[in-house]
């Protein structure tokens, strides 16, 4: 009786120790990858669209940037799409709203032009925006 109990104390104690230990852990390590995460990538700044053209993955000492609305998003993270040989990397170095709401890869629409779009692709152009926002650090606009 008396041990079982004892041991099933010390067994607990144990559990709640390690258990203690390990989310003490992760909440450290959490708490350094969002401190790392805030430090880099550094910040670009405003680019013109022409200074905006060399950061299409061509130069690897350079972020590969997206323009979407004005807003340029760091999409390095994701290099094997956005790379030089990633199938999305002809939406770098640009503002690539129109070519998202259209979801098309035609040279005409590889700008941010979104004039006579319609509410759908309107919308398709939101939801792209929401999930750059969601996976992707902005780091400038696009200005004149």
């Amino acid at each position: 009786g008396g041990w079982n109990m004892v041991a099933a104390v010390a067994a607990g104690a144990a559990v709640a120790a390690a258990t203690w230990l390990i989310a003490a852990g992760w909440a450290q390590g959490g708490h350094t990858k969002k401190e790392e995460k805030k430090a880099e990538p550094p910040r670009v700044g405003d680019l013109s669209a022409a200074e905006l053209k060399q950061y299409d993955g061509s130069d690897p000492s350079r972020p590969v940037l997206v323009g979407i609305k004005g807003r340029i998003f760091d999409v390095s993270s994701a290099a094997e799409m956005y790379g030089k040989e990633g199938p999305y990397n002809l939406f770098t170095g640009i503002d690539a709203a129109r070519a998202l709401a259209k979801m098309s890869f035609k040279p005409e629409d590889l700008n941010g032009n979104v004039e006579g779009l319609s509410a759908s692709e309107r919308d398709t152009l939101d939801e792209w925006e929401v999930k750059f926002e969601g996976k992707y650090p902005v780091v400038g606009r696009i200005v004149g």
